[in-house]
């Protein structure tokens, strides 16, 4: 745990690790996904402005019982991702995750002035908990915002996936490395 920080309670709230889809549980290159053992699974449904898409999205087998141990860990999964409430029905059902997880409402999204512009809703949500968040897009001063907050006592990691490969086992290892210096336990 960092100097002068007490550990997280219930009344303080339990860590939190915020999970994004495309480019996190679906890597962007489907050569290489497949490759790594991601699996095709077929949608056809309505995306999260009720407009009809169909698309293949690339999932792993493993990275649900990869997130799991995250909350085994301490930490609550939310959802922060232009997928919406789908991230909650068809991705965390497919991954074996409960569908019931929170999922923030992403009122915008990209990289604009060196700021990732859902960090901002994301970080409205989530208050004074610490919170770490898997994504493959941050600005250049999201770092230093994130250090400033750690700094404050809000202890905030984001772990960048790489797109092309999505989800690997470091970046858990690195939020499970996090959420034992943040919680205290070894």
């Amino acid at each position: 745990m960092t100097a002068g920080a007490t550990a997280p309670t219930r009344a303080t709230g339990w860590p939190v690790v915020v999970v994004d889809v495309d480019g996190v549980l679906n890597p962007d290159d489907p050569a290489t996904a497949e490759r790594l053992g991601y699996r095709p699974h077929r949608y056809a449904g309505p995306d999260p402005t009720g407009k009809p898409v169909t698309g293949t999205v690339w999932l792993h087998p493993e990275h649900g019982a990869w997130l799991t141990e995250l909350t085994d860990a301490g930490a609550e999964l939310i959802w922060c991702t232009s997928w919406g409430p789908l991230a909650a029905t068809f991705i965390a059902a497919r991954l074996g995750l409960p569908t019931d997880l929170t999922v923030i409402d992403v009122t915008v999204a990209g990289v604009r002035w060196g700021h990732q512009l859902k960090l901002f809703d994301l970080y409205q949500h989530t208050g004074e908990r610490p919170v770490a968040v898997l994504d493959d897009e941050f600005g250049g001063k999201d770092p230093d915002n994130a250090r400033s907050r750690t700094r404050s006592g809000v202890p905030t990691l984001l772990v960048s996936v790489d797109p092309h490969t999505g989800l690997r086992r470091d970046d858990i290892d690195t939020i499970l490395t996090w959420l034992d210096d943040v919680t205290g336990h070894p």
